[in-house]
């Protein structure tokens, strides 16, 4: 793994190297703006829904009980209530990212995604590390922590991502470079397995197959032919599945890198 200012640069087995942007404060502050406005919106229909309900169920209004705030009561109200409130708002950000692969509505718009430092997907044990220490971070509600940390850290990460082992990065646009994309087969795919690989292609293995797709031009062609080839043959190893196909190396892989998008877009 090397490191320059704003670049992270990880290494693959299969020798190839991943060149990631990383994420700024800029970037991130705008994706985390737009995740609480969506929060602030989760909550305030939680609060209409709940209105209702008292409205409708009479036995379950709970205002008179706030007519004697001396009660003990109250105070395990105002208690639930703030957990409940915690709760919620952790739970955005872990089910997001764990479920999108390091993404949450606001990343997205903003084209960000957390992965782990070595390039791998991030899962429920790290979007839920970087998430609890996120209360560090928020120290005075304004994120001062966090600030000072991701601008001192040389990964841009706060105490969360250091915890984790994770880091922030500018998502690259999808597709296949346009140069090559004439050469993908005009009607349907070539290969009867494509599918079968896809459904269980992990996004790390898309990665690297993606990041061959971007760089063979610059290789030389038997290097680039038989770097194709290992590719697949680690493909096909790593799900254990032995395949002959029908077309060349480059070519299975631009359809499963194709039809990977494709799936991805529709989501």
């Amino acid at each position: 793994m090397e490191t320059t200012k704003d670049r992270l640069t990880i290494q693959t087995p299969e020798q190839v190297g991943f060149d990631y942007v990383l994420a700024g404060l800029g970037s991130r502050s705008a994706a985390f703006l737009v995740d609480t406005v969506i929060r602030w919106f989760l909550f305030l229909a939680i609060l209409a829904l709940l209105s209702l309900f008292f409205k409708f169920v009479p036995a379950l209004d709970l205002s008179k009980w706030f007519t004697d705030p001396s009660k003990p009561w109250v105070f395990w109200l105002i208690a639930l209530a703030v957990l409940a409130y915690s709760l919620v708002d952790l739970g955005y950000f872990l089910f997001f990212e764990a479920l999108w692969s390091g993404q949450t509505p606001g990343k997205r718009r903003q084209g960000l995604r957390v992965i782990r430092i070595d390039g791998q997907p991030i899962g429920w044990l790290e979007s839920s590390v970087r998430n609890i220490l996120r209360a560090i971070d928020l120290l005075a509600g304004v994120y001062p922590v966090g600030i000072v940390v991701v601008f001192l850290s040389r990964n841009n990460q706060r105490v969360g991502d250091y915890a984790a082992g994770t880091v922030v990065i500018v998502e690259r646009k999808q597709g296949v470079p346009e140069k090559r994309k004439r050469s993908l087969p005009p009607q349907g795919l070539t290969h009867p397995e494509t599918e079968w690989y896809v459904s269980r292609l992990k996004p790390a293995q898309y990665q690297v197959l993606r990041s061959f797709l971007e760089r063979r031009d610059q290789m030389e062609k038997g290097h680039r032919h038989e770097l194709a080839r290992l590719l697949c043959q680690q493909l096909f190893k790593q799900m254990s599945k032995s395949t002959r196909i029908s077309v060349s190396y480059e070519a299975f892989i631009e359809e499963i890198v194709a039809l990977y998008e494709k799936r991805r877009r529709a989501i």
